[in-house]
């Protein structure tokens, strides 16, 4: 079996595909750069061709909501190239695996379940949920999607937001948080999500939406604790009150804090998920999420300091 992965030069790619290929699959991966595991380098907004019989596709390729790039630029990846991917798809007919984010749900209350309202809070959500539909569209060619939506991903050099975290764990500098701290939230480890992209594949699970939900280490003063006592480092939380949003909304979008609307809209609140469709399909979470998170401020140790 041929299965064709983009997004192979990134985070989850580089996880993904050596996984795969250890099951003994034959693996094409596209990329917009070249990589380890990259056999193509195409810019996926831009129609190609992929002359070899392709069996199923992991859609992974996407701009992320901490690019901070354009609408433009969103557009372009995220809504042409996965049409132009599953164009792909619909000449080969091959089965699909399109990987959305729980970000199309904007900012609900929890636990949040498939069937949670849809509300994108931002170019990013917006074009990942265009992106779903774009998949929906192809069903009358035939294409058989699972829409797979993973919430906070996890692992040694994913450092997205929590950069900044850590380099004010290992400065022994304040950390604001905004809110008290006390929400409880979510991560998966990126071993966990590409284990279950293989169990799609392996188990045939296509046509199928499934949030990608994780595992709760605890509220957000627990993790940051976990991490401060991991690391040994002095500094001390202090708590933004969430009344000063709309200012810090403000900042985010002119790009003075590190922080997306999106990503300030919910790091104040509950933020985890109902599992029972995933559970439902015979997987089970494997991986610790305190463990990734972890690994990261370590890498960002050797990496950054």
């Amino acid at each position: 079996m041929t299965i064709l992965v983009t997004g192979s030069s990134g985070f989850v790619g580089e996880v993904l595909i050596p996984k795969l290929k250890n099951y003994g699959f034959d693996v094409i991966g596209v990329d917009w750069k070249s990589g380890t595991y990259t056999n193509l380098v195409k810019d996926l907004s831009k129609p190609l061709t992929i002359d070899k019989k392709i069996d199923v596709i992991i859609h992974l390729a996407a701009r992320l909501e901490h690019d901070r790039c354009s609408k433009k630029e969103f557009f372009a990846t995220n809504v042409l190239g996965t049409e132009n991917i599953l164009k792909i798809a619909k000449q080969h007919k091959s089965d699909f695996i399109y990987i959305s984010t729980t970000a199309i749900y904007g900012s609900p209350n929890s636990p949040i379940t498939e069937t949670t309202s849809i509300s994108p809070n931002g170019h990013y959500a917006l074009t990942k949920w265009h992106g779903e539909k774009i998949c929906q569209k192809y069903v009358k060619y035939g294409i058989k999607s699972t829409i797979v939506r993973p919430t906070v991903i996890v692992g040694e050099k994913r450092l997205g937001i929590y950069k900044t975290i850590f380099k004010f764990l290992f400065r022994n500098s304040i950390i604001p948080i905004l809110g008290n701290g006390r929400n409880k939230i979510s991560f998966v480890h990126v071993d966990d999500l590409s284990d279950f992209l293989i169990h799609i594949v392996q188990k045939k699970l296509f046509g199928i939406i499934v949030n990608v939900g994780g595992i709760v280490p605890g509220d957000l003063n627990q993790v940051i604790q976990k991490l401060r006592e991991h690391v040994s480092s002095k500094s001390k939380l202090i708590h933004v009150p969430e009344r000063l949003i709309i200012l810090l909304n403000i900042l985010s979008i002119v790009k003075i804090i590190p922080l997306t609307p999106w990503q300030l809209s919910v790091m104040h609140k509950d933020n985890f998920y109902d599992n029972t469709i995933l559970t439902s399909t015979g997987y089970q979470y494997k991986h610790n999420p305190m463990n990734a998170l972890k690994s990261m401020a370590d890498f960002y140790k050797s990496n950054f300091l």
